[in-house]
């Protein structure tokens, strides 16, 4: 099975464990010792292959691994995707007059997209995720049960859907917008970097909101379903 040893990279470095230096069946060997799910990791990185993402894939995984490698990942970005993305906008100000206009775009779009991105997580890591834990445990213990009967009065899925935004869209306009600047001749491989990080990144997210609105949200429904009947089954016997 072919990857992306860059994508490989990446995923792995969600779960804070050392990357192997070749690729091969000892990496994987190394990630069944670990206690990895390797086929749920085979499935992500398919994800970025040639024939894209593939919600079928990731039917047989609980909703648990979903939602931890969910939670991974958005602990990644914030500690590693954006911070990397920003620093190499700090680097073309060495190559560029501080009037230029690239400058000003490029500091005022990463302000922004950092604040509004942080924001749209917090929603997720506040509200989503932990109400999706809670329905997968209400369905094995009455103390959760009940709790998931009172907050379903507060929250719920289509609550949630209402108010999603995706947010790799932000990232083609910005990479427009710099192509819209020649780099000068020592920013090159800076400018380039930039783009490529923003291409990567923007892939990444693609595959995240993915999972997310075509994996996790269907699973989570099918869950929240099932509450409210059981719900309404124990109204009718009482």
């Amino acid at each position: 099975m072919s990857h992306n040893y860059f994508f490989l990279t990446q995923v792995m470095e969600r779960y804070d464990t050392s990357i192997a230096r070749k690729e091969g069946d000892y990496f994987y060997t190394q990630l069944h010792k670990q206690g990895f799910d390797k086929e749920f990791i085979f499935a992500i990185l398919d994800s970025f292959e040639e024939k894209g993402f593939q919600a079928s894939e990731f039917e047989t995984f609980n909703i648990e691994l979903i939602v931890d490698y969910i939670q991974r990942t958005h602990v990644f970005y914030i500690q590693n995707k954006l911070p990397e993305i920003g620093r190499s906008i700090l680097q073309l100000d060495k190559y560029y007059k501080s009037s230029h206009p690239l400058l000003s775009k490029l500091h005022s779009f990463f302000n922004r997209y950092y604040y509004e991105f942080k924001e749209h997580l917090y929603e997720e890591e506040s509200r989503l995720l932990p109400y999706i834990v809670m329905m997968r445990e209400a369905e094995s213990t009455h103390k959760s049960f009940s709790k998931f009967v009172v907050q379903m009065e507060k929250y719920s899925i289509s609550k949630f859907m209402a108010g999603h935004n995706d947010t790799e869209d932000e990232l083609v306009e910005i990479r427009k917008i710099i192509r819209m600047y020649a780099p000068t001749s020592n920013s090159q491989i800076q400018y380039n970097t930039l783009i490529s990080q923003l291409t990567t990144f923007e892939q990444d997210l693609h595959v995240h909101a993915l999972l997310e609105e075509q994996v996790l949200i269907p699973k989570a429904l099918k869950l929240e379903t099932f509450l409210y009947a059981r719900i309404e089954l124990n109204g009718k016997l009482n």
